[in-house]
């Protein structure tokens, strides 16, 4: 899951390691607890319980974020920022390298003064076209969501929470540790912790991990509204829109 680092990658490239390493943390954390219960091993059984309960708020206020509006603006690791505006069903990615805006009837991927637009495909944002306008090592709410519900059946990881302001938002934050449980055996990019924050209305105030490889990286709120400026889902002014099937492709 190479969703800690900003290596110098292609963006495609990236994306899928992020999709492989969450995907492979989940089911490592699946077996885990069926082993546990099979065994009969109450006290980590106990831990895996407690540390559900803790990360289930996190899940529930994550979840709200996707029918909010507003416009939030993170700074990352290498100190860029990348602002996401938000209006229901739409939202845009404007991030170092451009920006990615989707709507119910099209994508559009913009670079410089030129976009490629291509049709919407359901509700599921194009992974490559996400990463090229914000870069590889930016945690979108969706990524954050799964994190923290994989981490949630890791037995013997320790859970935290505390309260924050980040930018001035009210936030809840929980700090997970011992998550290396779910790697395999000799894995180096595996999440070893990670901290969340989400504010009360759900918004993702910040996330910050550690691999196993000693690497990190961290993404934090800087500023908030709870509004959209409806002209930040069109393509910039003067640029020129090509058409295409897909964004791959384009």
């Amino acid at each position: 899951m190479h969703l800690f680092t900003r290596a110098q990658i292609g963006a495609e490239a990236g994306n899928r390691r992020i999709a492989v390493r969450l995907a492979s943390l989940t089911a490592a954390v699946g077996v885990l607890g069926t082993s546990l219960m099979g065994c009969g091993v109450i006290g980590q059984v106990t831990n895996v319980v407690d540390s559900a309960n803790t990360l289930s708020t996190f899940s529930d206020r994550l979840g709200k974020s996707a029918g909010l509006t507003f416009t939030a603006t993170y700074k990352s690791t290498d100190g860029g920022t990348v602002t996401l505006v938000q209006e229901p069903p739409k939202w845009v990615f404007i991030g170092p390298d451009g920006r990615y805006i989707f709507t119910p009837d099209h994508m559009l991927l913009c670079a410089e003064n030129t976009c490629t637009r291509a049709p919407a495909t359901g509700d599921a944002a194009d992974a490559g076209a996400l990463t090229a306008a914000t870069g590889p090592g930016f945690v979108t709410p969706e990524l954050a969501l799964g994190v923290v519900a994989a981490a949630a059946v890791v037995p013997g990881a320790d859970i935290e929470s505390e309260e924050k302001e980040i930018a001035g938002q009210d936030s809840l934050c929980a700090t997970a540790t011992g998550l290396e449980a779910a790697a395999s055996p000799g894995e180096t990019d595996a999440p070893r912790d990670f901290s969340v924050c989400v504010t009360d209305a759900g918004v993702l105030a910040s996330f910050t991990g550690t691999l196993t490889n000693g690497e990190k990286a961290a993404i934090e709120l800087v500023s908030f509204t709870d509004e959209a400026d409806p002209k930040a889902f069109e393509a910039p002014e003067g640029a020129e829109v090509v058409d295409a099937a897909s964004l791959s492709a384009g």
